[in-house]
């Protein structure tokens, strides 16, 4: 399975420490930024994400609040967008999730045949061997 780099490329790692601005979306899904902002008012609608506001210095040195997102929001957004990158990034979460769907069923298989074997045990003590 190809794994997608390009959150990298922007510093945007899992975890509470690394956030992506909507710059850094707008640039990173090339999207434009009016198409950008609606669609994360509709993901805030639908309480998918929140965006947390943090202080930042401009470069005209004044303080000012910036929403930021984290990685998981970023997922979210991009998967809303219909842009090149968020078409790969669509396409990589379809692929994971099937592959991921298919090994939850082979073990659900597996461990339906033990328990089976085990079941039909005439002898009590095997089961705990």
């Amino acid at each position: 399975m190809k794994e997608i780099t390009v959150f990298e490329n922007f510093g945007i790692k899992s975890g509470s420490q690394t956030y992506a601005t909507r710059n850094h979306i707008s640039e990173l899904y090339q999207v434009h930024k009016n198409t950008l902002a609606g669609n994360i008012d509709r993901l805030k609608e639908d309480k998918l994400i929140n965006g947390t506001k943090i202080r930042s210095v401009a470069q005209d040195g004044k303080n000012r609040e910036v929403e930021v997102f984290t990685l998981e929001e970023t997922i979210a957004i991009g998967l809303r967008l219909r842009s090149d990158t968020a078409i790969r990034l669509q396409r990589f979460a379809t692929e994971l999730i099937s592959v991921k769907i298919s090994g939850l069923e082979e073990q659900k298989k597996l461990l339906e045949i033990e328990l089976s074997y085990a079941w039909n045990k005439t002898d009590q003590k095997d089961l705990y061997r």
